[in-house]
């Protein structure tokens, strides 16, 4: 199991999120590419997996409205598209990272 990260903020006019996690290594994500990679049921089949989400749909320029910790497990984000239903746990957040 990921442990949470150490440090986690918003960079370059909020479109990155940085994540310093225990072992010292820095992710840079970009929130666009976080947007589409949401893992919740409105944008991934639950049965098969498959992304249903249609990429073209989310703004080039999505920002987050808020974030919140879940747990400690997850990050819950608030886009500006509306969309809030994603829980982005720290094991997916780490491989996005790599």
């Amino acid at each position: 199991m990921t442990s949470a990260p150490k440090h986690i903020r918003l960079l370059s006019g909020e479109s990155i999120l940085e994540l310093t996690w225990p072992d010292g290594v820095t992710s840079r994500l970009g929130l666009f590419s976080l947007r589409c990679a949401c893992p919740c049921a409105m944008c991934v089949d639950e049965v098969s997996g498959v992304r249903i989400l249609d990429v073209s749909s989310v703004p080039r320029d999505i920002r987050t409205v808020d974030i919140e910790i879940c747990g400690n497990y997850a990050l819950k984000f608030q886009w500006s598209d509306g969309h809030a239903t994603g829980l982005y746990t720290w094991e997916q957040l780490r491989r996005m990272s790599t």
